[in-house]
């Protein structure tokens, strides 16, 4: 059975150790560090059978959008033809509760305090994605860096440069996405919309536009990514004679019927993965295998023979001292 033997260090491996280094972390540095693909389709109904791709592209500098939409006449038709404020309430609350009056009171209280919150909250948000590509930028940096640490004699070199490309990998992986979806989740944030819905009456009534539904999803991991897949189906009440939305939200409309038309089923998937560059730093351990650092130098112990050569010097030195033929 063949063995892989380690290669003896040479000064010239930490030439080699550091101009890959660079190229890699130029090479992912220039390169997409997110990735987020959507696809889905209407496989039934009348938007069928309209498909929407979109992809979305993050590097150091800027966020790339596409958006693409096929048989995109079909799906038009359908967003004209139905009513976008068709719905109808999830759930009733108890006579009492829905005729008891409004605490003016409370009402101005929640008033007050909502715009004390809206002047506190009013500090321009954090950049999280910019707050993201700086992590990432600075992992760079200290992997080169650590890089170069290994052509000094610090004793712990060894464990900075695997702790720093382990921060590396730690960036793109986990901090890099996780700011994208902080980012996300602050546009889509706001606060001052829902204060005022909440203070209008009818607010608290939960109501849906699609009725008799269905979902399935499904997530798989793969290659430095995710893959989620959702499906989707339903009566679309928009589709619907608004005197007979009611009698289509209690039972389900009958095969053949004017109703059974509203009907729309629509599958997607959802990828989203580290750029497709972002695995070449994986190379390095395996460089700093098959290319080692040279040893770190030792203090030199004396051996057996000089320890003797030293000590007979020295009583040789006190006999011709000032002692000497006393």
């Amino acid at each position: 059975m063949a063995v892989l033997v380690r290669p003896k260090p040479h000064p010239l491996f930490a030439v080699v150790r550091i101009g890959v280094t660079v190229f890699l972390a130029v090479h992912v540095f220039v390169s997409a560090w997110l990735v987020a693909t959507v696809q889905g389709a209407y496989t039934e109904g009348k938007p069928s059978p309209a498909e929407v791709h979109s992809i979305v592209a993050i590097d150091k500098d800027q966020t790339f959008v596409d958006v693409e939409v096929r048989n995109s006449t079909r799906l038009l038709l359908y967003v004209l033809a139905r009513d976008g404020g068709a719905s109808v309430p999830v759930s009733t609350e108890p006579a009492d509760n829905a005729t008891e009056p409004p605490d003016e009171s409370n009402g101005s209280q929640e008033e007050e305090k909502a715009i004390s919150s809206g002047e506190q909250t009013s500090t321009e948000p954090r950049d999280w994605l910019e707050w993201g590509r700086n992590s990432v930028k600075v992992s760079l940096v200290l992997l080169v860096l650590s890089e170069l640490l290994m052509l000094s004699s610090f004793r712990w070199r060894h464990h900075v440069r695997t702790l720093m490309f382990l921060g590396a990998l730690l960036a793109f992986s986990v901090l890099f996405p996780a700011s994208y979806m902080l980012e996300l989740a602050g546009d889509g944030d706001d606060g001052e919309e829902d204060t005022t819905a909440t203070n209008t009456p009818g607010a608290n009534i939960e109501t849906v536009s699609f009725v008799h539904t269905n979902s399935s999803s499904e997530t798989r991991f793969k290659w430095l990514g995710v893959e989620l897949n959702a499906a989707f189906s339903g009566y679309d009440l928009g589709l619907v004679e608004p005197e007979k939305r009611a009698d289509v939200a209690a039972n389900v409309p009958e095969n053949g019927s004017e109703e059974n038309e509203s009907f729309i089923a629509f599958q997607s998937t959802f990828n989203i993965g580290l750029g497709k560059n972002l695995d070449s730093l994986l190379v390095l351990p395996v460089m700093w295998f098959l290319m080692p650092a040279m040893k770190r130098p030792k203090a030199r112990t004396p051996s057996v023979d000089e320890k003797i050569k030293l000590d007979a010097d020295g009583n040789q030195f006190i006999e011709g001292g000032e002692n000497a033929g006393s």
